[in-house]
Parts: structure tokens; sequence; C-alpha cells
């Protein structure tokens, strides 16, 4: 009887472990489909990548046949210099690429941007 009462209380604390890890992945899935980037927010994303210049939206990634196949979600702005180059913020990750409308699609490579830019306020975080 003893053993019955152990491996009983065992399997309820088991069980109430197993619903709060639940619960708490709930919960951080959650946050994270909650906090994708608006435009104003990559807009000012990008202000921080480089302020010397203003972005001008250009349209989102439904809109470019490329990013679309490539089944990216964001938005796509130009700086207001006189350039082909624009740029595509990925609502998700908030990674910003160089981009062209032909097919050109690069990461910016500088880690040190992603760590310098502090986007927590952007995201309400």
């Amino acid at each position: 009887m003893k053993l019955f009462k152990k491996i009983s209380i065992i399997l309820f604390i088991f069980c109430q472990v197993i619903f709060i890890y639940d619960s708490i992945n709930k919960i951080t899935f959650a946050n994270i489909i909650d906090s994708t980037l608006t435009i104003e927010q990559a807009r000012q994303l990008l202000l921080q990548y480089n302020n010397k210049v203003d972005y001008i939206y250009q349209g989102s990634s439904s809109e470019f046949p490329v990013l679309k196949s490539k089944k990216l979600e964001g938005y796509v702005f130009l700086p207001n210099v006189d350039t082909d180059i624009g740029y595509f913020v990925d609502k998700y990750t908030s990674k910003i690429y160089y981009f062209h409308p032909s097919g050109y699609l690069e990461l910016i490579k500088f880690p040190y941007v992603y760590k310098s830019l502090n986007i927590s306020h952007l995201l309400n975080l």
C-alpha cells in the first residue's frame, strides 16, 4: 500500500510538471507570434542601422515574386539616395538584407549590427 501511494504521488508530480511545461511552451509560442515587426518598426530598425538616410516603404514581400518564392515575409524599403538597391527587413527575424527585385538578396553580414541594434523596445518586450 505504501508503494502505491509513493507511485501515485510521483505520477501526480510528473503530470503537473508536464502540464506546466506545456503551458510555458504555449505562452512562449504566442509571444513569438505577437512579436512580428510592423512596417514602422522595420523602418525604425533600418534607421538604427543607418540614420544618415530616410527609408521609403516600397511594399510587402507578397508584392515581390522573388521574396514570395523564397517564402520570406517582411517589408521592402528604398533609401532616399540615388541607388537601385533597396533593403528587405524580415518581419519575423528582424534581419536586414540588401534587395533588388531582379533577384538579388544578400543578408547584411555584420554580426555586430544585430547585437548592437536594440529592438526590444520596438517589439514591446
